[in-house]
């Protein structure tokens, strides 16, 4: 029997905010789950190259730290073809992410999935960039990837064949 393994990598611009954030929860999730843990890989990188080899930003890491997430995250990393080609999954943080993978992708085994479409499918609804913002808008935006993040240790479950039908 094959191990199956699966490559996850969460994009989003300049790979310092909302895709680090991402990483580090869907790293919880994955390390909490027995039927998850040792088989998906979860990184994280920017259609952007502006920030490439430094941390996330030190918002990004308060709000984990204030919801309880540990973990310290990939540094910044730009999502070129070779790395997007590596993965399984790329989940992108707004409909641009998503159109900016596409272009770059030539796996065509790679799903690309808008994180908000997990929690409200259809939507198209972009998750906005804190950057700019305080920290009460990280943390709201920290905790849309948490659902997000919840909704896809749900999926890899059942990909894997070891979860229950509830998300």
């Amino acid at each position: 029997m094959v191990e199956m393994r699966l490559r996850v990598a969460m994009i989003c611009t300049g790979n310092i905010c909302r895709s680090p954030m991402a990483e580090v929860v869907l790293q919880h999730f994955v390390d909490a789950d027995s039927s998850l843990r040792g088989f998906v890989n979860v990184t994280s990188a920017g259609t952007a190259n502006w920030h490439v080899g430094s941390p996330m930003d030190l918002r990004a890491r308060g709000a984990l730290d204030r919801a309880g997430f540990g973990g310290a995250g990939s540094l910044a990393a730009y999502a070129d073809r070779a790395y997007l080609d590596r993965q399984d999954f790329v989940i992108g943080m707004t409909r641009e992410h998503v159109h900016e993978v596409k272009k770059r992708l030539s796996n065509p085994s790679t799903e690309v999935i808008l994180l908000r479409n997990l929690t409200e499918p259809g939507r198209e609804l972009d998750l906005f960039d804190p950057y700019y913002g305080d920290d009460a808008e990280f943390d709201e935006c920290l905790e849309m990837v948490r659902a997000g993040g919840q909704r896809l240790t749900w999926e890899f479950r059942q990909r894997l064949g070891g979860g229950s039908s509830d998300p």
